[in-house]
């Protein structure tokens, strides 16, 4: 763990102990830098990327506890030891009060030195790593555009993470209501804990109370262990339960026990749990027509609706459309380390006119598909236009694909492409998946990929190789493309 090679600034006047530590430490892999005085060790910190500091407190020109302020104020990611003599024990004991990692007392051991800074090396990693992550999330769930609907979003999403208080999301599938939670979550008080989302709707009945409240071993058969739910994993953090109108009645009256006293029971358990939590909920459903038909608790309505925010569908805000078409080519190209690429002036004009019945979800699947599946820098009109006919389904008009289908169906076109790229050379296209010749023709039968005579009559009818047949302009061709990709 740590850094391979961290640099470690060393401050102190004393030129023995700063020959000294920068033989242990290059012996130990690390770059040592050198300051005389606590004014050079502020500027080389303007200069120079350091992890961690070995700072005497016994300093000229600036005093060693004044870096020590001026470093916790202005590199809070920065760790330090104080090294201090005899006289500045207590001192270097108040110093770490202010926030340095440890102090080493002079003359310095060397086993001890190396310890401590290899587990203050250490912690810094694992904050960095910490915050990297922490970003890699915020952007991976970044809200994006700037017509006045999102404005509208961003700020109900400020008022809701200050107040803390219950919010109901509400929208058509696929307009981004987890990220409007984890926009709250990330931007309250309680962003440093855990948020959990919970689909209420994926979790079968007899199983629902169970994963929400937890069970005692031994609660029914096959509870062997026992489990924390939801609610206390989400204890100091934020729950989100999604699709909250497609829980049953006796749930909804479970759930609002929690809201009313929070504590869960976890089932078979004796003593209730105390949990510290901010509940956000999110519904495709009206729930006010819901209440008037029976099936959602006026009470319940009224504890998760303190807020509402309201997601606009993406046809409602066609503005973003581009901001939206930008960030996810980026982040699919990253994602995928695939080159970057573009859209044709064509293909913009065929997402920005199309009417996104699947919102922001359909489109970033749209675009994921146009990425992976092109030969060419930029996609073209047609490619666009192709990809929206063959999935750009109306949800009304067509039963959603169960995961294992899409996937299946993804993975089967995606090799499809290879094979023709590559004139159906099994090995070559093995290499370029990136699996094994026989895991290849496993997934070919399994998929029912089969080089046909229709592929071969095209192949004829062009007179090219298949890697050159998308500059082909035979109609029948186009047609066929059309058809499988």
């Amino acid at each position: 763990m740590g850094f391979k090679n961290a640099t470690i600034l060393i401050i102190d006047d004393d030129i023995y102990v700063r020959e000294s530590l920068r033989e242990i430490l290059s012996d130990a892999g690390y770059t040592a830098l050198e300051a005389t005085d606590g004014k050079m060790a502020l500027d080389l910190l303007m200069q120079q990327n350091i992890d961690l500091l070995l700072l005497d407190l016994d300093l000229p020109r600036v005093p060693g506890m004044e870096v020590l302020r001026q470093v916790t104020t202005g590199y809070p990611n920065l760790e330090v030891v104080i090294i201090s003599g005899k006289g500045t024990i207590q001192q270097a004991v108040e110093a770490t009060r202010l926030g340095a990692y440890d102090f080493l007392e002079k003359p310095l051991e060397t086993q001890r030195t190396l310890l401590t800074i290899r587990n203050a090396v250490d912690k810094l990693y694992l904050v960095r790593q910490s915050n990297r992550l922490v970003e890699e999330i915020r952007e991976r769930y970044k809200m994006v555009g700037t017509s006045p609907a999102m404005q509208k979003i961003y700020r109900l999403i400020d008022k809701a993470a200050t107040s803390q208080s219950r919010v109901l999301i509400t929208g058509e599938n696929g307009t981004g209501k987890e990220l409007v939670a984890r926009a709250i979550h990330h931007n309250s008080p309680r962003a440093a804990g855990p948020f959990i989302a919970v689909n209420c709707a994926a979790i079968p009945e007899n199983l629902i109370e169970s994963e929400l409240f937890g069970h005692q071993r031994g609660a029914f058969s096959g509870a062997q262990n026992t489990h924390r739910g939801k609610f206390e994993q989400a204890n100091g953090g934020t729950l989100f339960l999604d699709e909250i109108g497609d829980t049953s009645l006796l749930m909804q009256a479970k759930i609002l026990r929690v809201l009313e006293d929070n504590h869960v029971n976890r089932v078979g358990g004796e003593q209730p749990v105390a949990v510290d939590i901010q509940i956000l909920a999110a519904t495709n459903k009206n729930l006010e027509a819901e209440l008037k038909k029976g099936n959602f608790r006026e009470d319940l309505y009224y504890r998760l609706n303190v807020l509402t925010i309201e997601v606009p569908p993406l046809r409602l805000h066609r503005e973003d459309i581009t901001l939206l078409v930008d960030y996810f080519l980026g982040q699919i190209c990253t994602e995928k380390r695939l080159p970057t690429k573009e859209l044709s002036k064509g293909a913009r004009t065929v997402l920005l006119e199309y009417d996104w019945p699947g919102n922001i979800r359909q489109l970033r699947h749209i675009l994921e598909r146009l990425i992976v599946l092109s030969d060419r820098d930029t996609i073209s009109y047609l490619e666009a236009e192709n990809a929206i006919k063959k999935n750009g389904l109306h949800i009304e008009e067509a039963a959603s694909p169960t995961l294992h289908a899409a996937r299946d169906q993804f993975e089967k076109e995606f090799i499809l492409k290879t094979l023709i790229t590559t004139d159906w050379k099994i090995l070559e296209t093995a290499k370029i998946l990136g699996i094994e010749r026989s895991h290849l023709w496993k997934k070919m039968q399994k998929l029912g990929l089969r080089r046909g005579r229709r592929e071969k009559r095209l192949k004829n009818l062009c007179n090219v190789k298949y890697t050159s047949l998308i500059n082909c302009k035979n109609f029948e061709f186009l047609q066929y493309l059309s058809i499988v990709f």
